[in-house]
């Protein structure tokens, strides 16, 4: 069952640079650009490596395990189809890979479990045909 993106929430582009990476996450994968020169990977997308400059790399999927490395509890809706929400946290995750993304926590986690350093695994909510968005558990909540 796919969850519906209520139209005062912002959808991503998903024609643009990015296009990889929202295309794997309908496939259940994490796509990112891994640099063909110094090999690190690296999200969002950019024309050079910002660790060795080269102008190469390739989309690559990684894992999906990683940790918090930071987050912010929104109290104040900045967007209308949020306020329902609130207050939510935004977290930002490291995985494994290297690589940090902005997202949320699926499956209820309350606002007062998060902890730095918590380890977390990635799932895909499907909005709609067009749309799957990267969110992320607790390692250890059940799938």
């Amino acid at each position: 069952m796919s969850a519906v993106l209520p139209s005062d929430k912002p959808r991503p582009r998903l024609d643009g640079p990015e296009q990889p990476f929202w295309a794997g996450l309908k496939d259940r994968q994490i796509r990112v650009q891994r640099c063909d020169h110094c090999g690190r990977h690296r999200f969002p997308a950019s024309r050079y490596c910002p660790h060795c400059h080269g102008p190469h790399s390739h989309w690559d999927a990684v894992g999906g395990e990683g940790e918090v490395e930071s987050f912010c509890i929104f109290h104040k809706a900045y967007f209308p189809g949020f306020a329902a929400e609130t207050p939510y946290a935004v977290i930002q995750v490291r995985l494994d890979s290297g690589v940090r993304f902005f997202s949320n926590l699926a499956g209820g986690a309350d606002n007062a479990e998060i902890q730095i350093g918590m380890r977390v695994r990635a799932v895909f909510e499907d909005v709609d045909d067009a749309l799957t968005l990267l969110k992320f558990r607790t390692a250890e909540a059940k799938p």
